[in-house]
């Protein structure tokens, strides 16, 4: 009988995300960097907010405290993260790993290209009025702004819409991804402004828009095909040109 060189788990995303921030999980130095386009981050977010898949990842595991190949922590981790000899390395979904650290967990601007290549930097949000829409469509409710959170017209002077404090979040009800995972200081903060304001019902609001989509991103997970630490450097090679 054939030796079995892999396994499949399914692991929760924030477990991953949280991995990938650590240095635990990391990337063979032969991957090539970050390059995925906003819409296709919104595309990524929308799918998880609904609990649609995103596919597999594959990883390879570490040998004993060392690893095969050269490797980096995913973009966006801390320093910290270099020092860490990783559990696993990542040989596909490293676009969204990185992806979803940068703009679920790390609490900084995002630096992504739009449809036509031009770099940007970009925050990542929620519209709890559309997220709750019944039958609505969660594309329409994911989106993002640019750095100093003001989306403008009219050769910016005219300003359609400024997210740039958290009480203008809270007053147009728009929540900031990156606060998926930790919501409760923001919820609290939230549910302080509304009470202040006499609209005590807005609380209501947000326990629905938890239960509707928070809940899908803190429950989701991912399948994970892992490769034994004793697969050889050339099925890797050869496994990782196949997916890529």
């Amino acid at each position: 009988m054939a030796k079995t060189t892999f396994k499949t788990n399914p692991v929760a995303l924030e477990t991953l995300l949280l991995q990938c921030g650590n240095g635990k999980i990391q990337l063979p130095d032969f991957q090539r960097s970050w390059v995925w386009a906003e819409d296709r981050i919104l595309s990524l977010i929308a799918s998880i907010s609904s609990a649609f898949p995103i596919g597999a990842l594959m990883t390879l595991e570490s040998k004993s405290g060392s690893t095969m190949f050269a490797r980096r922590p995913v973009q966006g981790a801390p320093n910290s993260a270099k020092d860490m000899t990783p559990d696993e390395l990542l040989l596909d979904g490293q676009q969204r790993m990185t992806s979803l650290y940068q703009s679920c967990v790390r609490r900084e601007v995002v630096e992504t290209i739009t449809p036509k290549n031009k770099m940007v930097k970009r925050w990542f949000y929620i519209d709890i009025q559309k997220a709750l829409m019944p039958d609505g469509d969660h594309d329409e409710a994911i989106f993002s702004v640019p750095e100093d959170r003001r989306i403008k017209t009219n050769f910016d002077k005219d300003i359609l819409l400024d997210l740039s404090k958290p009480e203008y979040e809270f007053d147009k009800l728009m929540f900031p991804l990156n606060r998926v995972f930790d919501f409760y200081d923001w919820h609290t903060v939230f549910g302080d402004y509304w009470i202040a304001k006499g609209e005590v019902a807005k609380r209501e609001v947000f326990k629905n828009f938890k239960k509707d989509v928070l809940d899908n991103f803190g429950s989701y997970q991912v399948p994970v095909i892992t490769l034994a630490h004793d697969t050889s450097h050339e099925a890797v090679c050869l496994v990782f040109e196949k997916v890529n």
